[in-house]
This record gives structure tokens, C-alpha cells and sequence, in this order.
């Protein structure tokens, strides 16, 4: 740790009473900051905590780097983006791969990256290039504090590596699943939800059928529902007509996304429920 900089003379005072019975020279490094502007903002450490947390990373070169953190590995992808530089292809390609090896360097230490990880640089054709590459990760890394073990580039260009894991990353640490997708990071299509509903009362006509015709009403969640009225209106009217039934569709702002309801119209019984 080069410096300790804090904006409270009260906290710098304790800290520095603290570190003075540890070592003078540890001491000397605590510094109190008094300026105008907020201490994360002036020392730009504010946007650098929002990319640790952000899924695509820039680099100074115009490319980028993609992070998907998943149970068995962090797999990261690298990309040329914006990247015009270099005299040929090869050379742009060489460029923005270094560059990404050090912000991977960087990034994982940053993010608290543990386990497996899965590097997927642009690719090169020049055996001496991915041996640069391979190196430039190498030396990006000797300042780690935890231990890595990194093997070559692989015939798919890919770049495998374990990191000791310290503790839980930064995103396991500030994230939890997302409650409406359940970590899965997707949802099912409007189309796909207007197959699957129509297909569920096609089914519960089936079911009932020695009842007679059943009038039904269908709650589904209002982006569903805006689906239905446009794109698979005439669809809703001829499936209308072949179960020789009333169909009314309610939009219900409280439903998921990919549940819905079905209903009879008149006494409330509920003949299906898809809850995700």
C-alpha cells in the first residue's frame, strides 16, 4: 500500500495514533484529505468501483472485455471494438491482446477473482504473438498476492488459468440472484409466453371438456398482454372460435413476466397457474 488517504481528521488521527505503534514508515503513509471535491471522486476511485462491477470493461485502445462470472469459471472475452491502431490486422489483434492482458491482470485482481478462468483472446495467427501475449499476462500478474498458475495459449486460442481463491469475489459479495429471473440473466420471449398460454388453454379445454363450454379469463403480466393485442390478436380470435368459448385476457402489473393465469370467468376457479 503506497498511501492511506482519508477524509475525516478525526478517523486520520485515530488511524495514524494506530499505525505509529506499528512502524514510522507506515505512519508516514497515512495522508488526510481535505479538498472541495468528495475523496472517491477526486481520486477517481468512484468510477473505477462501477467498472468492477460492470460486465464489459473498456480498454484505452477502443477494444473491450466481456466478464461472465458463472458457478464452474469466469470466462472473459476480448474484443477489438473500436481499435483502428496497427500497420496490419496482426498488428491491431497484438496491440489490443496485450493491452487486455494486463486490464485482465488488473481486473481480476480488482474484482477478487478466484478459480478457474477462461481468456478468450482475438485470435492470432503468429505463434510469436500468442507467446507475447501469453508472456505479457505472466508478468501482469507477478504483483498478485494470490497464487495463479496460467498455461499457454491453446490450439482454440484460448487461455486457461487458476487464481487462489482469497475469499468470495466482489460480485458474490455485493450481488444476489435476481429474484424475477433467478440468476438466469434471461426471460422467456413475448412470443414464446403467447405460444406457451395458448397451448395452456387449449389444454384446459381439454380437461373440461364434459362441462360444456367454459367461459376463461387469462391474467397475464402487461407486456405479455401488449403481445396478445397486437402481433396474436386474429390468433386469440380463431383459438376463440375453436374452443367455442368466451377468452378474456386481464393485464396484472404484480404478475412475473412468464407466469399467468386461467381462470373461470364467472365462478373464479383458477384451472391453471404457472408461477416461475
Amino acid at each position: 500500500v503506497g498511501r492511506i488517504v482519508i477524509d475525516s481528521r478525526e478517523t486520520f488521527e485515530r488511524i495514524r495514533e494506530m499505525t505509529s505503534r506499528i512502524s514510522r514508515r507506515v505512519k508516514s503513509r497515512v495522508k488526510l484529505y481535505d479538498g472541495a471535491v468528495p475523496v472517491f471522486e477526486h481520486f477517481d476511485v468512484e468510477r473505477q468501483l462501477e467498472n468492477a462491477f460492470r460486465r464489459k470493461v473498456w480498454l484505452k485502445s477502443g477494444g473491450y472485455l466481456i466478464f461472465d462470472e458463472t458457478e464452474a469459471l469466469v470466462a472473459i472475452d476480448v474484443n477489438t471494438g473500436r481499435h483502428k491502431g496497427g500497420k496490419t490486422q496482426e498488428d491491431s489483434i497484438l496491440q489490443v491482446n496485450t493491452e487486455a492482458a494486463a486490464e485482465v491482470a488488473r481486473q481480476l485482481r480488482l474484482r477478487n477473482i478466484g478459480g478457474l478462468v477462461v481468456i478468450d483472446f482475438i485470435d492470432m495467427k503468429s505463434r510469436k504473438n500468442q507467446n507475447a501475449v501469453y508472456r505479457a499476462l505472466k508478468d501482469a500478474l507477478l504483483t498478485d498476492k494470490a497464487r495463479t498458475n496460467v498455461l499457454p495459449v491453446s490450439a482454440l486460442g484460448l487461455v486457461e488459468m487458476t487464481r487462489q481463491r482469497m475469499e468470495e469475489s466482489l460480485r458474490a459479495a455485493n450481488y444476489s440472484d435476481c429474484p424475477y429471473c433467478h440468476g438466469r440473466g434471461k426471460v422467456l420471449s413475448n412470443l414464446s409466453m403467447s405460444v406457451r398460454i395458448q397451448r395452456r388453454i387449449l389444454e384446459v379445454m381439454k380437461r373440461n371438456v364434459a362441462r360444456g363450454q367454459i367461459p376463461l379469463r387469462i391474467f397475464v403480466n402487461p407486456m405479455i398482454m401488449e403481445r396478445l393485442r397486437k402481433e396474436d390478436e386474429q390468433v386469440l380470435i380463431d383459438l376463440e372460435k375453436r374452443c367455442g368459448t368466451q377468452l378474456t385476457f386481464v393485464s396484472d402489473i404484480n404478475l412475473h413476466i412468464e407466469d399467468f393465469r386461467i381462470a373461470h370467468s364467472q365462478t373464479g376457479e383458477v384451472f391453471y397457474e404457472d408461477k416461475e
